[in-house]
């Protein structure tokens, strides 16, 4: 006999915690959200210098000096500044600080 709770199946301490499963959807939800990205439209790999200083945490004019000082590389398209999503991801991964 299946263990349940309200109606539903309870896994086995081996698969996946549930609690886990809930908290990254609605990490994903807020992240979508942020960058107004919908849910049935593939993910855009280009963001704003808005969108992108909300992903960093950081100014929009810290992100700005650190396209002109060649930190971050940006795209673009007439006046817009667009950055791609996997170098901030590349950018991240590169400073993160090991004794934090």
């Amino acid at each position: 006999m299946t263990p349940t709770r309200n109606g539903t199946k309870i896994e086995s301490a081996s698969a996946i915690d549930p609690l886990s499963i809930m908290i990254r959807a609605a990490c994903e939800a807020a992240v979508r959200g942020v960058l107004n990205v919908a849910t049935d439209i593939s993910p855009r790999r280009l963001l704003s210098v808005e969108e992108t200083a909300t992903y960093l945490c950081l100014s929009e004019r810290e992100v700005y000096n650190m396209i002109s000082n060649h930190k971050l590389a940006g795209v673009r398209h007439g006046k817009r500044v667009m950055l791609d999503l996997q170098d901030l991801d590349s950018w991240i991964v590169n400073h993160k600080d090991e004794a934090a």
